[in-house]
């Protein structure tokens, strides 16, 4: 029987909740040598992303030459480039998707935009690049996402980062990645709806309310630098779980200024230098949480970067229960972090 290819998100009918269900996924080939990355790696002869364009990529959407490259640079002279994904889980379409019914249930057509941010050396990720080489990376998460929020199909934009294949990774070489879609995912839409719902009781930030009671306690801080504050979550999801917050309140991600985006790029460098020192290098995965693409300037959301490393498996109790389980307290995982600076 013939496979038909399928990206489409499916609402559960109990939650409330999307799930995307993408058999185009099944055409992802991995590019790890080994079941286990910290042994034998893809050589740079073969790496897909060494030369996006000459190994059948697409052509680059946006790129950025080097930090020591004029703006009269060629493209052979790139540091970064954002290409369409060559694999991905979103299909773009004509229109803007609509509900449709099965039954009892909904699904809606898994229209979006799903692209690679793509760094030049094989061999150097974040934490090895120069702050200007980390501001460059994070300038162009913010131009793609001013590009794509004017999409009239697109509710939230969401930036990622799998580093390792533990993460989630297929390619070792570093890259981030961005999907546009037509809904506010689940996990976003929890942390908004519960920070409106604080606001409506409280009328205040719930975010900033948290930064203000890191600050008085100093317990679980690891950094901090004139625009952002990095500490350890009071209810850490994973053991040595980091978020990067801007001291001040501002609900959009890409609205940051140029001066705010280099002390968040060393902000970022330092917290995963930081968690590699401490914890020996391990996989991990970042993302940025903003408001919806739709919504500007809300006093109840307060976007931050999320760091979560690979250092436990969700077993029984996790997945039943939905509790997650943590095997360092937050507070000592602070003191671990901040003595490997």
């Amino acid at each position: 029987m013939k496979k038909v290819q399928i990206s489409e998100f499916r609402k559960d009918i109990v939650s409330g909740e999307w799930t995307l269900v993408s058999s185009l996924l099944q055409k992802k080939p991995l590019f790890f040598a080994n079941k286990n990355p910290k042994k034998t790696s893809v050589s740079k002869e073969k790496c897909p992303f060494e030369d996006p364009k000459k190994n059948g990529n697409p052509s680059p959407i946006l790129w950025y030459p080097k930090p020591s490259k004029n703006s009269n640079s060629q493209l052979k002279d790139w540091f970064v480039q954002i290409i369409p994904n060559k694999y991905p889980v979103l299909l773009k379409n004509n229109s803007c998707p609509s509900f449709n019914r099965i039954g009892p249930y909904k699904k809606i057509d898994g229209f979006g935009f799903h692209e690679v941010i793509i760094t030049r050396h094989h061999n150097k990720d974040l934490k090895k690049m120069s702050v200007e080489e980390v501001d460059l990376v994070l300038k162009a998460y913010k131009e793609r996402y001013k590009m794509l929020e004017k999409d009239k199909c697109v509710d939230y934009i969401l930036i990622f980062h799998n580093h390792g294949e533990l993460a989630g990774a297929s390619i070792e070489h570093p890259h981030s990645q961005l999907v546009a879609l037509p809904i506010i995912p689940p996990d976003v839409s929890r942390s908004i709806y519960g920070g409106l719902d604080f606001f409506q009781r409280n009328k205040k930030c719930v975010h900033c309310v948290m930064i203000e009671s890191e600050l008085k306690e100093k317990k679980r801080i690891v950094y901090k630098n004139k625009y952002f504050i990095i500490f350890v979550p009071y209810a850490s999801r994973v053991s040595y779980e980091m978020r990067i917050f801007p001291l001040k309140h501002s609900s959009d991600f890409e609205e940051i200024s140029d001066e705010e985006r280099g002390y968040l790029a060393e902000a970022l460098k330092d917290a995963l230098t930081r968690m590699a020192k401490t914890l020996n290098n391990p996989d991990y995965n970042f993302f940025v949480h903003t408001a919806s693409a739709k919504v500007k300037d809300v006093p109840y959301y307060h976007w931050h970067i999320e760091i979560l490393p690979k250092t436990y498996k969700w077993a029984g109790l996790e997945l039943g229960s939905g509790i997650d389980v943590v095997a360092i307290p937050p507070e000592e995982a602070a003191t671990n972090l901040r003595a490997k600076n």
